[in-house]
């Protein structure tokens, strides 16, 4: 399934467990994998690093402390290093759409002093939410130890909004329930407003809103599974939290998600999107796949 995987890798903890998954992956899909790791210098100060050391011997010095930093797990892989002296997120971007990467795995990259602060409203610079906006290949976030070092998923969870972007999201997560013979559990949240509680909601009795996104679920994305083993649900709340939620409920090894939650929406396919929050969050690996304009879906 993955040929050649891009890891995003830095020498922080938190980017740990995304190394571990990438090799690990590599490993069992004989993949290529390239470690990607750029080196940003200051500008704008004339004391300012870029004075005291060139870019050529920051690359070789990076280049050596990351082969020693991972040398036993890289044995037996087949892989190469790709170190710049740019801003992290637009070089890999480009890198990414030159390889075509089949996959970019990536831990909880920030960017600036304030990337560990608050996250009220998912306002955070990251490096994850530039590169998933911007590349055609999935990008999985790791941000903690996952049971997919040592096997195949099980279980896949997908949230989907009827949103053509959605739609996309199952092609791929019903592809990869395929090759890995996992049940897929579909599931949509009936948005009742974090800040603005929808008034539609409370019209009638919330099972009946219930029963008809499995409905619609159904009618639309039935003839798809036909050899899937797959389940559908819904239920009322805060997307961010009750994707979470079901992810943890369902034992989920993998969680497929829509880079844009909807084409509508579109200062929700910005920072502040569900997709990022639930990404960054310490839960099952996050597989984000970006917005198709034409949807795989074939209507039957």
């Amino acid at each position: 399934m993955f040929k050649k995987i891009i890891l995003a890798a830095t020498p922080k903890m938190t980017t740990q467990h995304a190394a571990d998954m990438a090799f690990a992956l590599a490993r069992r899909h004989k993949a290529e994998v390239i470690i990607y790791h750029a080196c940003e210098l200051p500008e704008g100060d004339w004391g300012g690093a870029e004075n005291l050391i060139s870019c050529e011997e920051l690359v070789r010095s990076a280049e050596n402390n990351i082969q020693n930093y991972f040398k036993d797990k890289l044995k037996g892989l087949f892989y190469r290093m790709h170190v710049v002296c740019r801003g992290p997120a637009d070089e890999l971007i480009s890198m990414a759409t030159k390889e075509r990467a089949d996959l970019i795995v990536m831990g909880p990259h920030c960017q600036g002093p304030q990337c560990a602060g608050n996250r009220m409203w998912g306002m955070v610079d990251t490096n994850v939410e530039k590169v998933s906006t911007q590349v055609n290949a999935p990008v999985l976030v790791v941000t903690k130890p996952s049971a997919l070092t040592e096997r195949d998923p099980q279980h896949i969870a997908m949230a989907t909004d009827f949103s053509t972007p959605s739609e996309s999201a199952l092609c791929q997560a019903v592809s990869l329930a395929k090759d890995f013979g996992a049940k897929l559990s579909i599931f949509h949240v009936l948005d009742i407003g974090l800040a603005y509680p929808n008034p539609r909601l409370f019209q009638q009795d919330m099972e009946t809103f219930i029963e008809a996104a499995k409905i619609k679920m159904k009618r639309k994305y039935e003839h798809i599974l036909k050899d899937v083993e797959h389940e559908y649900e819904a239920w009322e709340g805060v997307p961010y939290s009750e994707i979470l939620k079901f992810a943890r409920w369902r034992e989920s090894d993998l969680l497929v998600l829509a880079r844009h939650s909807s084409i509508k929406d579109s200062h929700q396919a910005l920072i502040g999107s569900t997709v990022v929050q639930v990404a960054l969050s310490p839960s099952c690996p996050t597989f984000i796949v970006n917005y198709r304009a034409k949807s795989c879906i074939e209507r039957p």
